[in-house]
């Protein structure tokens, strides 16, 4: 099942600013729909969302690969590759991946974490998702894989696509 959207109803805080925020209200959205015992990854960090869910006070994992880019925040872990990290264990926690929210760099590995990704998490978030991206980032055959599928698509920005296997996303809206 897919849907298409063209606006998000969001906080303030949330909605976009520019092409590198245009993420934030599908992201919120995902984020405001996860049973709060679960937690939140986010491979590729940023200013247009880290600071954001850091301050959610949810259980959340951040993680870049570029060692420079990643110092600038406070919540991320610096990682050699998205590949090796490991499926999560809190104890208290579900041991779910509620939200993974996926805008690594680069981009054409994308579709890989999506993939390795699919089964674990209940919920993925990608962000530049539109067509005229599918010559770098070719998500389409990827994304089409998913049983649910919600895709935001604000005028003049970059679009973002919500994904599950678990859960209909499309009922959010």
């Amino acid at each position: 099942m897919t849907k298409t959207v063209t606006n998000i109803k969001c906080p303030k805080n949330w909605e976009s600013e520019d092409d590198y925020s245009s993420h934030r209200p599908a992201l919120w959205l995902a984020i405001s729909k996860m049973d709060v015992k679960d937690s939140i990854y986010e491979f590729g960090c940023g200013f247009g969302s880290s600071p954001l869910i850091a301050s959610m006070n949810l259980w959340f994992n951040s993680y870049e690969t570029n060692k420079e880019w990643s110092d600038k925040f406070v919540h991320t872990v610096y990682v050699d590759s998205y590949f090796d990290i490991p499926f999560p264990s809190f104890g208290k926690y579900t041991n779910e991946v509620g939200v993974l929210f996926v805008d690594a760099a680069p981009g054409e590995i994308r579709k890989e974490l999506i993939d390795k990704w699919a089964n674990e998490a209940k919920v993925i978030v990608v962000h530049d998702s539109e067509k005229s991206s599918q010559f770098c980032y070719d998500l389409e055959p990827t994304l089409s894989k998913f049983e649910y599928r919600l895709d935001y698509e604000p005028v003049g920005k970059p679009h973002t696509t919500i994904i599950s296997n678990k859960i209909n996303v499309c009922e959010w809206i």
